[in-house]
């Protein structure tokens, strides 16, 4: 009942979307041309100065000098914390002017516009919102996602804070497919601390057996728990996994130093034979992460399993992209008589990165913009 009151609020809104405005409440329109797809967010002033303390004065009202001395800090606030994904491709939208609105009831609205230029109109578009912990968990958005005469109406709260809509018409299974393993592609290209588990564990070489058997063993420990993750047979906090992924990757560069140390006892290669069971292991941690890239995007009803196989395709594909231009400079490195140098420099920034990503995660710090 409470939802379905919810929906009769955002009819009661399409035709003037200031109307019978509820306390908490904010608004977004969607508008999607040929050209362009335009957002725009719409928040009750009263709102805004509850989370933002626009009244700089203090004397109990806020002028126009206040708001628009404001306005930069309120954008670079919103601007991170909604998406739009087009099909299920992120696509990030530049901030325009903003605006002011008031109703027939005296309620100040300022507008907080964002477009994206677009050569085609999409099938689908993804979107969600993410300002309730400063607006409080009980805060509700009212959407309404227009193309021409079609309009959908939805509303966003801290427990459903992304949903997807049909534009012009829902992606064949093909497209899907496409799309997913481009993500996945993409993923592993932009996945800095991915990328950097692998440098660790490839630096050091070994014989090219034992490097096969550490990326293939990466492969099928990911693959478990991405799709065990990502069909919810199996869920673990978002922030253990990617403490957990950070601390493989420290790990991975101590043991490098371990190894080295070693070598004069144990030939590298010898060593480096139980690498596959380590990397396994980790890999199964990593999988949880490229499970909660997928949770982001929303993943599709339709071809659900293909869409998930496509994406993880797309992951071994960047993966293996990655071994193929690491595998000449290693070979090149262990060759040289400064191996174990380079060897110790690469292993020590590893070890440091993944020393404080680990603390920046567990800690919900912000050392790194990566």
């Amino acid at each position: 009942m409470k939802r379905l009151a919810l929906y009769l609020v955002i009819l009661l809104c399409s035709s003037s979307p200031l109307f019978a405005h509820q306390t908490n409440t904010s608004y977004a329109a969607l508008t999607v041309k040929e050209s362009q797809i335009e957002v725009m967010l719409t928040f009750d002033i009263t709102d805004l100065n509850k989370a933002f303390v626009l009244d700089a004065d203090q004397d109990g009202s806020v002028n126009r000098e206040e708001l628009l001395g404001a306005m930069p800090k309120m954008y670079e606030y919103f601007a991170p914390r909604f998406a739009l994904a087009i099909g299920y491709t992120p696509t990030e939208l530049e901030p325009q002017e903003g605006g002011f609105t008031q109703d027939d009831f005296g309620n100040l609205f300022i507008n907080f516009l964002f477009i994206k230029k677009i050569t085609a109109v999409p099938g689908e578009i993804g979107f969600s919102v993410d300002y309730f912990e400063k607006f409080g968990e009980d805060h509700k958005v009212l959407a309404k996602i227009v193309y021409d005469d079609k309009l959908d109406q939805a509303v966003f709260t801290q427990e459903e804070a992304q949903q997807r809509f049909i534009v012009g018409g829902e992606a064949t299974l093909s497209q899907q497919l496409r799309e997913f393993t481009v993500l996945g592609v993409e993923h592993i290209f932009l996945g800095y601390d991915h990328i950097m588990f692998l440098v660790g564990l490839l630096i050091i070489g070994g014989r090219f057996g034992n490097l096969v058997k550490i990326v293939t063993s990466f492969t099928i420990a990911h693959s478990i728990t991405l799709i065990c993750a990502a069909l919810e047979i199996l869920s673990l906090p978002g922030r253990l996994v990617e403490s957990g992924i950070a601390l493989s990757i420290a790990y991975v560069g101590a043991e490098n130093f371990l190894l080295l140390a070693g070598a004069h006892k144990t030939p590298l290669e010898e060593s480096t034979k139980h690498r596959w069971i380590l990397t396994f292991c980790f890999g199964l941690v990593h999988g949880f992460g490229f499970a909660n890239v997928l949770r982001d995007l929303g993943l599709p009803p339709k071809g659900l399993i293909g869409s998930l196989l496509a994406f993880n395709l797309g992951v071994e594909i960047g993966q293996l992209a990655i071994v193929a231009l690491l595998f000449p400079i290693v070979l090149f490195i262990t060759r040289t008589p400064s191996r174990k140098p380079v060897v110790y420099y690469a292993s020590a920034v590893i070890l440091l990165f993944g020393l404080l990503w680990f603390v920046e995660r567990i800690l919900g710090l912000e050392f790194m913009p990566i």
